[in-house]
This record gives C-alpha cells, structure tokens and sequence, in this order.
C-alpha cells in the first residue's frame, strides 16, 4: 500500500469508503467541514492506496499540544492485511517529527474490533475519563450531507 497526503478530490470516495466501513458519518464530514480539517492538518490526514484504488484513510489532527485520531477505515475487502496499523504508524511517524506528546482517539464503546485492534498497536483505553461534549447549533450539527 502506498500512503499520500489526502487531497479533496478524494473527498468521495473517502466518503464512500467510510460508509462501507461502518464509521458514523456526521455533519462535521462534509465537505466545507472536512476542507477545514484539511487547511489545518495537512500532513497528518493520510489516504492509503492500492493500485491507484483508494482502500484506507485516517484522518490526524493536532491542536498544537495534543494529536487526534479520526476515522480510521480500511476498504473491507483489503482489512486483515496490515494497512490500518500502516496508516497508523505513518501517522504515529509524523506526529512524533512534530514532538506531539499524547495522542487521543475515541472509538464507539460498541466498537470491540476497533479497540482491540488499537490495543495491539500499544493503546491504553482510558478508565477515568469521561468524554463530554457540547452542541451549540443543533441545526447545524443536526444537518446532513
């Protein structure tokens, strides 16, 4: 697999891709949304390819002291072969070129093949936090894509 940096014209099929993946799909995933992720995380929103066929992407994002992880999918036709823990540890790479010091990541508490598998790349799930969050326009977070 040949990992690149994510450009919008791969905005579809990323999309698509997360869809088949199972990931939950938000408002923050359209494209102005995802655009502005982008501007402001260039080198750390991965896609990974096969044969000119996109089959992986994760999205980074660095706040300036802390790294997040977001949607990591692999194509599940192309899971069970390394290319999630590839996409990672470019990822992990690149975070540590910008001395990143905690990397944070959620995953569905449902999600038991997701948190296993970041396990097994050395992940500790957290036991004494709670996430909480905030909406403050329900019509936007409740707008679709």
């Amino acid at each position: 697999m040949e990992i690149e940096d994510f450009k919008m014209d791969y905005y579809n099929d990323v999309l698509d891709l997360w869809i088949r993946a199972g990931i939950s799909i938000g408002s923050s995933d359209d494209k102005i949304e995802i655009q502005k992720m982008l501007e402001r995380n260039p080198r750390f929103f991965l896609i990974g390819k096969e044969n000119d066929k996109l089959i992986a992407v994760v999205q980074g994002g660095y706040d300036g002291r802390r790294g997040y992880v977001h949607h990591l999918a692999v194509d599940p036709a192309y899971q069970k072969k390394g290319y999630g823990k590839m996409l990672m540890h470019e990822l992990m790479d690149r975070f540590r070129q910008n001395k990143v010091h905690k990397i944070h990541l959620f995953v569905e508490k449902h999600n038991k093949n997701a948190i296993a598998f970041y396990k097994r790349l050395g992940w500790e799930q957290r036991k004494y936090l709670t996430m909480m969050s905030f909406v403050p326009d329900d019509a936007l977070y409740r707008s679709s894509i």
